[in-house]
């Protein structure tokens, strides 16, 4: 289970990317912790593309999520697949 907020509504733009930072420094070395921090930071990144209707971050979100499908895809692939 990771230790990233779920709710990130109530933080501010700041706060949200000290979070960031901090799961940046974290370094997540495993195939699950990696799927963990994209999620994160496609919310991180989502969040503030809502606030602040930015361009930027919701490209931001868009290849953190692509990352972390892919390496969910990996993940899955590794333990079998859909068989």
């Amino acid at each position: 289970m990771s230790d990233y907020p779920t709710d990130l509504s109530r933080l501010t733009g700041p706060q949200l990317v000290r979070l960031f930072l901090d799961a940046v420094d974290s370094r997540p070395t495993t195939d699950a912790e990696r799927a963990e921090f994209f999620d994160f930071k496609a919310r991180v990144f989502a969040t503030l593309a809502d606030r602040d209707d930015n361009p930027d971050a919701v490209k931001a979100a868009a290849r953190a999520r692509a990352d972390r499908d892919r390496i969910l895809a990996r993940i899955e692939d590794a333990m079998g697949g859909d068989r």
